[in-house]
């Protein structure tokens, strides 16, 4: 009986230290959990705005392409004679043998 008195009060003294060394670990856990939600929540941010920075170039690069695509064509046109003709006539006036030009005045 005195080896189970001796006990009792030994285990009670253990969890007067346990629940003393309890509270400061539980304070530093909950401030390095709000801690990383913090940053958990500013990478998220940083996340979401570059993927909408990428959607935007990912689109500008596509009106690129396709910009690049009509010069190529125009690039084609200019090397032909009816752009050579139409430029003729547009800027320097130029007609065809037989044609009869016509000027509105205003």
């Amino acid at each position: 009986m005195v080896e189970s008195v001796f006990m009792r009060r030994r285990r009670k003294g253990l969890k007067k230290k346990n629940s003393r060394n309890i509270l400061p670990i539980g304070f530093i856990l909950g401030v390095m959990l709000v801690i990383v939600g913090i940053h958990s929540y500013n990478l998220w941010q940083k996340q979401s705005n570059l993927k909408a920075e990428r959607a935007q170039l990912e689109q500008e690069l596509a009106e690129e392409y396709a910009r690049t695509e009509e010069l190529k064509e125009f690039r084609k046109y200019v090397q032909t004679d009816s752009y050579a003709e139409e430029v003729a006539q547009d800027k320097l006036g130029l007609v065809h043998e037989g044609e009869i030009v016509f000027e509105i005045q205003r």
